[in-house]
């Protein structure tokens, strides 16, 4: 018997709790709350009452405690909180409390300027960074840099913010912070979850209940492990990217969309729609997680699609004439394939990458900033391998590790740091392969075209995308094929 089965069955057996908790996939997750809302509605012969996103939950949470008691059984569902926010929603939250900074000069803080308040004060709680600490600014500017730098934009793409947007909004929400320090704005572990335990610990009146649904909590939160202790939690599972390709949960969305549309999907019809919608989230440019909107995207995609199969299975042949391309590229991806001399495959990948990007010029410097650190790796790499005179093209990884790797990687005259120390010996045979492709001339200028292009990349290029592709297709083709 699944979790959800178990809290339907102690439902039907009049074991209530006042609070319940759901976690996982959206598209998942949504329907088993409703289910769990809908069984404890019914009891009192009522509807449930769905609330997604809501600004905070005081409002609600009073209305169940209070402002109900002279009326029928009421049961509310509130989706995605983010009350349980664990480190990886921090750039979401962040995007979201930027929306109403910096805050209006005359008066006090709007509804949405304190929503936008208790974000981010939700922000520095994740990191433990005391608000009054410092400055508000020097606050703000303290948290990690992957956070400020942006969490998803519209159509589920990742943020990429420059220096100086980071920098404006360091200020923006330093503002904020200041007044609502003025104001005495509480953070949700202040507010909302001191609530959440009271109802935990004294209940609700008769008939009333309360259903969260969230995407992800914190691991070892105290509500939430009380919950689970009441047998009151349902964890269901999410979409994550495998590593070397592949996704790992996602038949799951797949059934639960069967079961909703009637309408089942062939092995690899799904797995194009997946390659199609789905886009990591994290920290960098690559990780386990996926987003959450494009497994939205997935689900209505698959939805659309089974409408217009009437029905019937939906075969790749309907996912590729009628799903537009905008999943994720592993970034990393490209690298390898400039690495292997792929020059084709690499600006594909690279086109894939920007050509639906939101900010496609925050994409194509972050992605500019990574091939750059690409050829001044190789760069080193060629200089050592001079200096050192070793022979290229050793594709043995046990012997490069054990022969080539440390004279590599050994110290330098005049006791010069080395830049290839510390490196991890894989990473570095997969250099020196590339490396080996490449004439010594153009290993030694890479630096000097690492330059020309971040020039032309801002500004002294009309066409941007041309001035990244002339530095790849150069550095693929060893020299040969480039535009310059």
């Amino acid at each position: 018997m699944s979790a959800a089965d178990r809290v339907l069955a102690a439902i039907g057996e009049e074991r209530i709790a006042p609070l319940y908790l759901v976690v996982g996939e959206r598209v998942l997750a949504e329907p088993v709350a409703l289910e769990i809302a809908k069984a404890l509605a019914e009891r009192g012969g009522a509807q449930p009452e769905v609330h997604r996103r809501p600004a905070r939950l005081a409002g609600l949470l009073e209305d169940l405690s209070t402002f109900s008691m002279f009326g029928g059984a009421k049961v509310v569902v509130a989706v995605e909180t983010a009350l349980f926010a664990s480190l990886e929603a921090a750039a979401d939250l962040v995007d979201e409390a930027v929306e109403a900074a910096p805050p209006s000069p005359d008066g006090e803080l709007t509804a949405a300027e304190r929503r936008a308040a208790r974000r981010l004060l939700k922000v520095l709680e994740l990191f433990r960074v005391a608000p009054e600490r410092a400055t508000p600014q020097q606050v703000v500017a303290s948290l990690p840099d992957w956070v400020l730098k942006g969490g998803k934009a519209a159509g589920g793409r990742r943020r990429s913010r420059t220096k100086k947007q980071v920098e404006d909004l360091v200020q923006a929400l330093g503002s904020l912070l200041a007044r609502a320090l003025d104001e005495g704005v509480e953070s949700w572990a202040e507010g909302e979850l001191a609530n959440l335990g009271a109802i935990l610990e004294r209940g609700l009146p008769e008939g009333h209940a309360l259903v969260l649904c969230e995407r992800s909590v914190a691991e070892g939160h105290p509500i939430v492990e009380a919950l689970a202790e009441r047998q009151a939690l349902v964890r269901l599972g999410k979409v994550a990217s495998r590593k070397g390709g592949g996704w790992e949960g996602l038949d799951l969305l797949a059934e639960e969309l069967e079961r909703e549309t009637g309408a089942g999907i062939a092995r690899d019809a799904l797995q194009e729609l997946a390659r199609r919608t789905l886009r990591q989230e994290g920290r960098g440019w690559s990780g386990g997680r996926v987003d959450g909107d494009s497994t939205e995207r997935l689900a209505a995609e698959y939805r659309k699609l089974a409408a217009m199969s009437g029905g019937r299975r939906i075969d790749r042949r309907l996912v590729e004439g009628s799903v537009e391309d905008r999943g994720d590229e592993d970034v990393f991806a490209i690298l390898d394939a400039i690495g292997d001399g792929k020059a084709g495959d690499a600006l594909a990948r690279i086109h894939r990458l920007t050509a639906s990007a939101d900010d496609a010029t925050g994409v194509r410097l972050g992605l500019f900033s990574r091939v750059a650190d690409f050829c001044r790796l190789l760069a080193a790499v060629g200089g050592m391998i001079e200096l050192a005179g070793l022979p290229r093209g050793e594709g043995h990884y046990g012997r490069f590790k054990s022969r080539l790797a440390p004279a590599l990687q050994r110290d330098l005259p005049d006791g010069l740091p080395n830049p290839l120390a510390g490196l991890h010996p894989y990473r570095l045979h997969r250099a020196y392969l590339a490396a080996s492709r490449l004439p010594t001339p153009l290993l030694r200028r890479l630096p000097w075209r690492v330059l020309e292009t971040e020039l032309r990349l801002k500004g002294e290029s009309a066409d941007a995308d041309a001035a990244l592709a002339d530095l790849v297709v150069e550095v693929a083709k060893g020299g040969m094929g480039a535009s310059r």
